[in-house]
């Protein structure tokens, strides 16, 4: 162990060296020290939660893309780079510019009608191949041709969303489309990120960002909660049902083994942010094991009598998010019972 940590440091200070030694002119990132992680973040979800309006891989793949409800046709497409959401009532037609597609595989689209920010009434669905309404909007009956067209956003709306799939979205707290880059880079979360970046440059080692990993469990859960909603958010909103499903932290902590301090139980003890989400079960069963495996367990961490492989597969069971065509692991780990009603 003595001996890693040495060549762990001297790496350190040999990246760091090299650094300080760069001409000026040449560009730090944080690749030059943080080689793995920088290699595969970019290829994430999170690193994807917004795309290029120009660029967007999915209304390429899949342009034109058409839907119909009730008087209201819509069709989306990309135009020599220029992304177009038009819906008609077959008297008039809004033809408007997508500002930006959010996610990388199902897309919600953000307009600008009249100098507002709206999000689109249709949404993008790998599941389906398709179109359908945003999520959330499923109780809305649009009648008008501006209410067909998509919800307006609140301000607040507007930088909790650019916030979470973006980076640099924020500038004194408020909306600023000229510092913000698409998804979500090592900046987002890591603070100082840019300013230690420049302390390099200069030959110093200054502004490090805080390491997350000293967080614990509970102080963890409410970092990503920031965008993947912390228990106290869920609660004070009385988001209720299987809607919730999605806001992991919230469904982690109501956990019967979620105690706020063991690392094992919090979000990175599981997820490497770094890294594209892992699917399959068997994956996670060493997580599980660490602490229901017959040996060295803790007294309050029981064996399971059935099998242990897949452990997620029962102990945290996918749930339909209504209206997203998409079931999400639910998160609250617990011994499932059949035909029980979903657990808030």
């Amino acid at each position: 162990m003595k001996n890693l940590l040495l060549r762990v440091a001297s790496f350190a200070c040999f990246a760091f060296l090299a650094v300080a030694q760069q001409p000026a002119a040449r560009k730090v990132t944080c690749a030059v020290c943080h080689v793995e992680q920088v290699k595969t973040q970019p290829a994430t979800d999170m690193a994807h939660a917004m795309e290029p309006f120009n660029d967007d891989p999915v209304l390429t793949a899949h342009s034109p893309l058409e839907w119909k409800i009730g008087a209201f046709r819509y069709k989306l497409e990309n135009n020599n780079g220029s992304p177009i959401y038009m819906v008609t009532d077959g008297v008039s037609t809004l033809n408007l510019p997508i500002l930006w597609p959010f996610g990388k595989n199902a897309q919600t689209y953000v307009l600008d009608y009249k100098g507002n920010l709206y999000e689109g009434f249709v949404s993008y669905y790998p599941a389906i191949h398709g179109l359908d309404r945003t999520v959330g909007d499923q109780s809305l009956t649009p009648e008008n041709l501006e209410q067909a067209m998509g919800r307006l956003l609140s301000p607040f709306e507007a930088k909790s969303c650019f916030g979470c799939h973006s980076t640099g979205a924020l500038v004194d707290r408020k909306l600023s489309f000229s510092t913000l880059t698409p998804g979500v880079t090592c900046a987002r979360c890591h603070a100082n990120a840019e300013r230690h970046l420049q302390s390099i440059s200069e030959g110093k080692l200054d502004n490090v960002p805080p390491k997350l990993k000293k967080l614990s469990a509970e102080d963890i859960s409410n970092f990503c909660g920031q965008c993947h909603r912390t228990w106290q958010t869920v609660v004070q909103n009385r988001w209720l049902g299987p809607m919730n499903v999605r806001f992991q932290p919230y469904r982690l902590e109501n956990s019967k083994c979620f105690d706020g301090v063991d690392a094992r139980m919090s979000c990175t003890g599981c997820h490497d942010p770094h890294r594209q989400l892992e699917t399959d079960y068997k994956t996670y069963d060493v997580k599980c094991l660490a602490c229901h495996g017959a040996e060295n367990r803790p007294a309050r961490a029981k064996v399971c009598q059935t099998s242990k492989e897949n452990c997620a597969s029962c102990h945290m069971p996918k749930t339909d998010l209504p209206g997203a065509h998409r079931a999400f692991t639910d998160h609250r780990i617990r011994i499932v019972k059949a035909n029980e009603a979903y657990p808030d």
